[in-house]
């Protein structure tokens, strides 16, 4: 038995064509790319979800006391000349 199920999905011509011409440069179908695009973008906004409930129950000043504490554990060190910003 499959895991998938067809969905019948209403887009705009010129995003089915950008998703047409992204599927050939991929060298993939439609549908394997968009199930990627998908995906990858419904992750994001889980995270984000997740981020948020889990910030909206921390207190601002506490959390930033916690970043400062990690901070101050990092050694200091030289920046090469390369990475060093003007």
């Amino acid at each position: 038995m499959s895991n998938t199920q067809t969905l019948t999905l209403r887009i705009p011509i010129e995003l089915k064509k950008r998703l047409e011409r992204q599927a050939k440069h991929q060298r993939t179908s439609i549908n394997q790319l968009t199930n990627y695009l998908l995906t990858t973008q419904l992750t994001q906004l889980e995270t984000l979800s997740s981020l948020e409930s889990r910030l909206s129950q921390k207190s601002i000043p506490d959390l930033k006391k916690k970043v400062k504490d990690i901070l101050k554990k990092v050694p200091d060190r030289d920046v090469p000349e390369w990475d060093s910003i003007d």
